[in-house]
């Protein structure tokens, strides 16, 4: 009769039962919170791409018909510069870790009413966190393109 006393009062002991559940619930909390960070920042930098891929096509159908190439180019990257990388009293803010912006690829049908030019822009290594903990075998990359219209 003394031991199965003894056995109940140590099935009816909790002690340590919210240190365990915090140590296997924890890192999922993180990598939930982690996702969401994440999945922010790509959204962010998929619409700063768009922006800027907007700027670049606008340019390009409003300027000079001999250059427009350059001016929707120099519209893009001023645009993808501007917003990823603003002045902030002074001085830049720091380029985003690991993140390669490629140069906006131009494409020009035409100098004619009718005529489009598109803007594509491809960012790649957009991840803040989770590429340092898993490894892609491909990186992510956002790929915006603007097509406009000559008038």
């Amino acid at each position: 009769m003394h031991f199965r006393k003894e056995r109940n009062l140590f099935l009816k002991r909790q002690d340590g039962v919210v240190a365990l559940e915090f140590v296997i619930l924890f890192p999922l909390f993180l990598l939930v919170v982690a996702g969401i960070v994440e999945f922010g920042h790509l959204f962010y930098v998929r619409h700063t791409l768009t922006n800027a891929s907007r700027e670049g096509a606008r340019a390009g159908v409003v300027y000079v018909p001999a250059d427009r190439i350059n001016w929707a180019t120099n519209a893009a990257t001023t645009a993808v510069n501007n917003y990823l990388y603003p002045v902030v009293a002074g001085s830049p803010k720091p380029r985003l870790p690991g993140v390669t912006i490629s140069d906006p690829a131009v494409v020009v049908s035409g100098s004619t009413s009718g005529s489009t030019v598109t803007v594509g822009i491809t960012a790649s290594n957009v991840l803040l966190v989770l590429d340092k903990l898993i490894t892609l075998s491909n990186p992510i990359t956002v790929t915006t393109e603007t097509t406009m219209r000559l008038e």
